[in-house]
């Protein structure tokens, strides 16, 4: 069902979204919200978080990959547990190889 909601905007540009419109979008103050312009050249209000510079790492496509990676290894039952960091340790240390020499 199709809802019209009016902005008065002041001086300075700003406006108050309507309570019922930050309700479906599920926003609330110090929320961010991106105004993206669509192909038909409207509008859409899209609901948005701000990642820290120090987590951007996480978000890049070749990191996503390999998360989506490990997920499907640990659902498959391809992944090793441990219980302890001792366990942990002879584990990663299990996994080293010998440096190999030069001729």
């Amino acid at each position: 069902m199709a809802t019209t909601a009016f902005l008065t905007f002041d001086k300075k540009g700003c406006t108050t979204l309507p309570e019922e419109v930050r309700r479906a979008l599920g926003v609330g103050a110090g929320d961010f919200l991106l105004l993206e312009r669509t192909d038909r050249g409207t509008y859409e209000l899209v609901p948005a978080t701000l990642v820290p510079n120090d987590q951007l790492w996480f978000h890049h496509p070749e990191m996503q990959a390999r998360v989506r990676r490990a997920e499907e290894e640990i659902a498959s039952g391809r992944s090793t547990r441990t219980e302890t960091p001792a366990e942990a340790q002879a584990l990663l240390d299990s996994l080293k190889t010998e440096p190999r020499q030069c001729p």
